[in-house]
Order: C-alpha cells, then structure tokens, then sequence
C-alpha cells in the first residue's frame, strides 16, 4: 500500500518516506491497495496498463477535504459533473464538454452489466467506453471509463462516493482491465470489505 497523510506536503518527497512523515494515530488523506482479485492477497505490481496479470488491480481510497453545500445529504454523491468529464472525446476527455441532452439520446442500456453506456471517439490509437448507474430522483451515482487501445492493452477506471471514511466522505477509485467488467459488482464489494476490514473501531 501507499499510504499519504492529512497536512503534509509531499511535494518533492521520496514516496518511500511517507510513510515516516506521520504516525499511527494522524489522519489518513489516502491510500492505494495493489491486491490480485477475488483472492484480495498483496500483489506487487496492482494495476499495470502493459501487464498480463489481468486479475491484478489497484483500490485507491482518497478523503475530500470539504464537502459543499449544494452537494447536499453526504450520503450521497451525484458523479454526474464525472460522466460529462469522461464523454468528451479523446482518451484524456479534453474534447468539447458534452450536454445532458446529447448523453440522453446516445445512451443505451447494457443489460449484462445493468448500466447506461456510451462509446465515444476517441482518435488517439484507442476506442473509450463509458459505463455509468442513475439513481432514480438523485443521479449519477458510479461511472466507470474503460480504455482499449490497438496494442490489446485495456484500462478500466471505477469511481464511487464513500460516505462513511472521513470527515468530509471520501471516494473510491478502482483500476483493472477490461476482462474484469463483467465483475464489476464483486469487485466493488470486495474492495469496500478490504477498507473496512482496516478499521479497528477507535479509541
């Protein structure tokens, strides 16, 4: 694991000493799980774009530092500001932003994996794949990006709100290839009982 801590700046840090920045009882900001799934044991690597470990996958867990107003209940998080993001063209969705109306027309459903999806042009050597769930009267409340380029290499990025890790919630980023999305449900369970696993409940 990666481990960074409220407070501190690791600005031109040596990643192999955060972990001597702060101590046991200081305030996580976030940390990155390289596990093999469905085992959920360590794995060297995590997510890798050229790897052919295809079970290898990285969970990174990351607090917000304020939660706005308008955002309203914390339980709650509408990912819809993300799904405009990730529809833009280009594998670093720096095209055009798109409109609500043009993603309601271009949506379909994909009854396998029980999410709206929209494939998008892409014209970097790759076709991108967006993947999303609606909460009836709330909105957004997962997206998923998916990346496939001509080298076969393939990259899915999962992201979700947590509202029950720190002070201002927190959202979950999970990283796999393409193989594992028609797992996408159990990964997400697995992934949330690994962190909560973590907590040991408090002074």
């Amino acid at each position: 694991a990666r481990v960074t801590y409220q407070g501190v700046n690791y600005w031109g840090k040596n990643i192999k000493e955060e972990h001597d920045a702060k101590g046991c009882d200081d305030q996580i900001k976030s940390i990155d799980l390289k596990v093999k799934w469905p085992d959920m044991t360590p794995s060297r690597e995590g997510f890798r774009l050229d790897s052919e470990n295809k079970n290898d996958i990285t969970i990174a867990l990351t607090q917000r530092s304020v939660w706005k107003k308008e955002w309203g209940n914390k339980d709650f998080f509408n990912e819809f500001d993300f799904l405009k993001k990730y529809l833009r063209k280009g594998i670093f969705s720096s095209g055009k932003e798109v409109s609500e109306v043009w993603i309601d027309e271009k949506k379909t459903f994909n009854s396998d994996l029980g999410l709206y999806e929209i494939e998008v042009e892409s014209g970097d050597n790759a076709t991108k794949k967006v993947y999303w769930q609606e909460i009836k009267g709330k909105g957004i409340s997962l997206t998923i990006m998916c990346l496939y380029f001509k080298s076969g290499s393939t990259k899915c990025e999962f992201n979700t709100h947590q509202p029950n890790y720190g002070l201002n919630t927190s959202y979950i980023k999970i990283f796999f290839h393409s193989e594992l999305l028609p797992h996408w449900q159990e990964i997400y369970q697995d992934a949330e009982q690994l962190i909560n696993s973590f907590n040991t409940g408090g002074k």
